[in-house]
């Protein structure tokens, strides 16, 4: 397990559990005390934990909080990446697409660095994998930088994104459930997500398997509302018929990156 998955797990734990002993993390994850007492450091710094006598606690109005880009962006990463790269497969030359903030919608992009598109984007990441590609046409949205989303949030991101029309649009999420649809934790992440849907011709949510069975604040759509939802083969089988007869089209992107059609076993 790497920082990153550790982070997200000890993150889930304090989110469950409102608060954790540094002795009993260190014990469930293998590593030192002062291991984990720089694991809480890091969220603590996002203002979302607080420690105090060996004890980490979630703060009352961070139940819906999230960790940070860096902490997301390794977790689930071999998923990931078959995500996106099924995903680009759509993306054909000339295309106008829009990417996300995410670290699963990053993904897309470098599957589609060899083809000549104009990519729309909220995303910092995003603008940075483009720099210096001259087969990439980049149009960075407008709004106020948020350090969690690593992107542009609020009115002039929404506002603009509003005025756009593109022929793609690959949208991540925080949250996949059958009975709550997708959902993100502030109000803000729905806002901008909305717009972007709204912006396409053809929406594709990209969503790692790990993501189905957790509900944030507020939906930004409903699971059928999406032209494709693209996940990986980790998905339980009950789930991967449910999200079948759920969505327009539901695909399973395998190590390879190919869509898998039947259930193994």
């Amino acid at each position: 397990m790497n920082i990153a998955e550790r982070r997200m797990e000890l993150f889930e734990m304090l989110r469950d559990k409102g608060v954790v002993s540094l002795t009993d993390a260190a014990e469930r994850f293998g590593v030192s005390s002062m291991t984990i007492r720089r694991d809480l450091q890091f969220f603590e710094k996002q203002g979302v934990v607080t420690t105090s006598y060996g004890n980490a606690y979630l703060n009352k109005d961070s139940s819906g909080a999230e960790p940070s880009f860096v902490a997301k962006s390794s977790a689930q990463l071999l998923e990931k990446q078959t995500i996106g790269k099924l995903a680009a497969e759509y993306v054909q030359d000339g295309d106008s697409i829009i990417i996300d903030c995410g670290t699963t919608a990053l993904q897309v992009l470098k599957y589609v660095e060899a083809k000549r598109v104009t990519v729309i984007t909220n995303s910092m990441p995003v603008s940075n994998l483009v720099a210096g590609n001259s087969k990439i046409k980049l149009i960075y949205a407008p709004g106020e930088y948020r350090d969690v989303s690593a992107g542009l949030l609020g009115d002039l991101t929404v506002d603009f994104f509003r005025s756009i029309h593109v022929k793609k649009a690959f949208l991540g999420a925080h949250g996949c459930s059958f009975a709550d649809g997708v959902t993100e934790p502030t109000t803000e992440d729905v806002t901008a997500k909305r717009a972007i849907f709204s912006a396409a011709e053809e929406t594709f949510l990209l969503v790692d398997s790990s993501k189905f069975g957790h509900t944030y604040l507020m939906q930004n759509a409903k699971l059928s509302d999406f032209d494709h939802v693209i996940t990986d083969e980790g998905l339980g089988k009950t789930d991967k018929a449910k999200l079948r007869g759920t969505c327009k089209d539901a695909l399973f992107a395998s190590v390879g990156g190919k869509p898998t059609d039947e259930d193994e076993g």
